[in-house]
């Protein structure tokens, strides 16, 4: 069963909705819309899973080791001043 409704939008809105029928991306108004909340409800469902997905990388990253910044910048320092003596012997 199909439902005639109105709706108002701003007209910067509009002129895009008019904008994917002049291009043939839809074939009326009503479409453009109808695509709209169907790729709405699409992410809708797809939100937990986003949501799980970046919580998992997360705590996969939370498991490495942690140091106080002093430390991480003395390894640092140390890890270059490495490499900077690996090259003057490789050369």
């Amino acid at each position: 069963m199909t439902v005639g409704i109105i709706i108002s939008m701003p007209g910067a809105l509009a002129e895009r909705v008019g904008c994917f029928v002049a291009e043939g991306s839809c074939d009326s108004r009503s479409d453009v819309i109808r695509d709209g909340l169907r790729a709405q409800e699409v992410r809708k469902e797809e939100h937990p899973a986003r949501i799980a997905a970046n919580r998992d990388d997360l705590q996969a990253c939370l498991k490495g080791e942690f140091v106080i910044m002093e430390e991480g910048l003395r390894r640092y320092h140390a890890f270059m001043e490495e490499r900077r003596l690996g090259r003057k012997t490789a050369a």
